[in-house]
């Protein structure tokens, strides 16, 4: 029997093309996933390996960028001399200074011309600089320091304040002029209480370097916290005056002004890093935040428009939209909002008592709930993307026990999140079968846009049989821990519609090592994860002949229930 199953595959070209884009729009996970792609569909093309090798370091996964440069050297293209100038960033990212100059200087040689060679010979020169810092201890001794820093800013971010501090006092004392360790010590004795040590230490740091930016803004927080507001206020004037077009930086002087209540300044300050990344969510809700505690309800409104434009679609461009309209009809009751980026807790909880009222309540009532009530329905998908396991199971257990075809809307926005995993959209699509939504369900697999048909056919769970129910059982248990993400929902999906659409005729399962394998196979092909024939053939202990023979057939019956193709549009 021939599938029906129409794939669209796309050359590695269009996954760059298309991830270079996300790159472009600052969403570098979501670009990875296609230079990903990319790469493995031409995996001896240096162009693409390298862009994929400079994504990876962005995204600080160094050690595998370091490995993707040195394959291209090594064993694709030896005369592709930018990839030696990467290896000599990507060794400084990870303070292993010899490698980092010995990179640096092989570039040099081979291209001193080259388009990076200004870069290189800077670098070159601050490299000396840094081994002079460091008392020109080695690289293994500097990696020892390291670790411990990464020891100490894990502690830290953890809120182990006390053994965060130990660690950087470590680092301290066998480097006296980390400055970054300083920094963090500083915060480490501010989170203990122990204020006048911590600006000590922030000043200790103006000594090395005056315009440090963290140094300068953690001494306006930190006197700020000790009630000194002259103090407050001089520091303020210095951040004021503090020059920077880096990134991290102008983030930091934003984030200080706001929280010390300087939100006219904090507006302004947010504006300027949005300059350079225009579509950070985190920045257009701070800035509209700002602009909110301005006053400036209109700029917030704006802001936020936008915001639900780039964000998941959880709910708080329009949550906060709806504060703002309300402020700006009554501006003296209006009050100032923190700076958070999240629905305030009492909205959260509001939110999640109507979801588990609406999961207690019996269908009519659901019904009468939601019909006709964007609000609730905005909740509804507010909850799903909440959390992820729990309480998306149990609002996708409410819809299809119910049959909630009121929620379809929320369905088929979940299932266009380019952020939501491909087996919960598979799921979802069940889901929407389920509940009685017409075909096709538009879904994005990918980054592409397809149209998914389920044949619905009636099917008396009564007749369901011990046998069928021993494959199921057998194919979840031994597919336990093989898999790095949920299957049990779709293997269930899977095999429920193959004996669904098979029924009265079903065939004969009490082979059930055999149809188990086959079921496994089929949600490995199907997830494009997983292992091959002969090694399930091998996990279950039959022939490889014999579990062809059954995926086949669960394939023939289960690929022609889905119809992919690209939108039309």
């Amino acid at each position: 029997m021939k599938s029906n199953v129409v794939l669209f595959e796309r050359g590695a070209e269009f996954y760059f093309d298309l991830g270079f884009k996300y790159v472009q729009k600052g969403k570098l996970n979501t670009a990875l996933r296609y230079m990903e792609k990319a790469a493995g569909l031409k995996p001896s093309d240096s162009f693409i390996l390298f862009n994929y090798a400079g994504l990876l370091a962005e995204l600080g996964e160094v050690d595998r960028s370091s490995q993707v440069l040195l394959n291209i050297i090594k064993d694709l293209d030896p005369s592709y001399l930018e990839c030696y100038f990467g290896l000599g960033c990507n060794y400084l990212q990870m303070q292993k200074i010899k490698k980092s100059v010995e990179f640096f200087k092989l570039y040099l040689e081979k291209d001193p011309d080259g388009e990076f060679s200004e870069e290189a010979e800077e670098l070159l020169e601050m490299l000396t600089m840094i081994k002079d810092a460091n008392n020109n201890l080695d690289d293994e001794e500097l990696e020892k320091i390291y670790s411990i820093e990464e020891e100490a800013i894990h502690h830290l971010e953890k809120r182990e304040y006390e053994k965060a501090a130990q660690k950087f006092e470590a680092v301290v004392e066998m480097l006296p002029n980390a400055i970054p360790a300083r920094n963090n010590l500083a915060l480490a004795y501010y989170y203990l209480g122990s204020f006048e040590k911590a600006v000590e230490l922030a000043r200790e740091v103006l000594t090395y370097e005056e315009g440090n930016v963290h140094a300068n803004c953690n001494l306006a927080i930190f006197y700020n916290k000790m009630g000194v507001s002259s103090w407050v206020e001089k520091q303020l004037r210095i951040i004021k005056k503090l020059q920077t077009d880096n990134e991290d930086y102008l983030y930091k002087i934003a984030d200080t002004l706001g929280s010390l209540g300087k939100h006219a300044e904090a507006y302004k300050a947010y504006k300027k890093v949005l300059t350079i990344s225009p579509d950070n969510t985190l920045y257009t809700h701070y800035a509209a935040i700002a602009a909110y505690n301005c006053k400036r309800f209109k700029e917030s409104i704006r802001l936020w428009e936008s915001l639900s434009k780039l964000d998941n679609g959880d709910g708080i461009a329009s949550y906060y939209i709806e504060a703002a309209l309300k402020a700006a009809e009554n501006e003296e009751g209006a009050v100032n909002l923190a700076y958070i980026y999240q629905l305030p807790r009492d909205e959260i909880k509001n939110r999640l008592d109507f979801i588990y009222k609406f999961i207690e309540l019996p269908g009519s009532a659901c019904r009468e709930m939601i019909q006709g009530n964007d609000k609730a329905l905005e909740i509804l998908y507010f909850g799903i993307n909440f959390d992820k396991c729990f309480l998306r199971k149990l609002i996708f257990n409410k819809l299809k026990n119910e049959r909630l075809l009121e929620t379809e809307p929320v369905l088929r926005k979940f299932i266009m999140q380019r952020d939501v995993e491909n087996h919960v959209k598979m799921e979802s699509i069940f889901l929407l079968n389920t509940i009685g939504a017409k075909e096709p369900y538009t879904v994005d697999f990918d980054g592409e846009i397809k149209n998914v048909s389920i044949d619905p056919l009636s099917f008396p769970e009564a007749e369901w049989k011990e046998d069928w129910e021993q494959v199921k059982r057998k194919a979840l248990s031994m597919m336990k821990s093989c898999y790095s993400r949920p299957y049990k929902k779709i293997v269930e999906d899977i095999w429920y519609e193959f004996i669904k659409s098979t029924y009265p005729d079903v065939p004969e399962t009490q082979e059930t090592d055999t149809w188990a394998a086959a079921l496994e196979y089929t949600y490995a092909a199907l997830m494009g994860v997983g292992p091959g024939f002969a090694d399930i053939a091998e996990k279950y202990a039959i022939p490889v002949s014999n579990l062809e023979e059954k995926y086949v057939r669960i394939h023939q019956i289960i690929g022609s229930k889905f119809i992919l193709g690209k939108e039309k549009k």
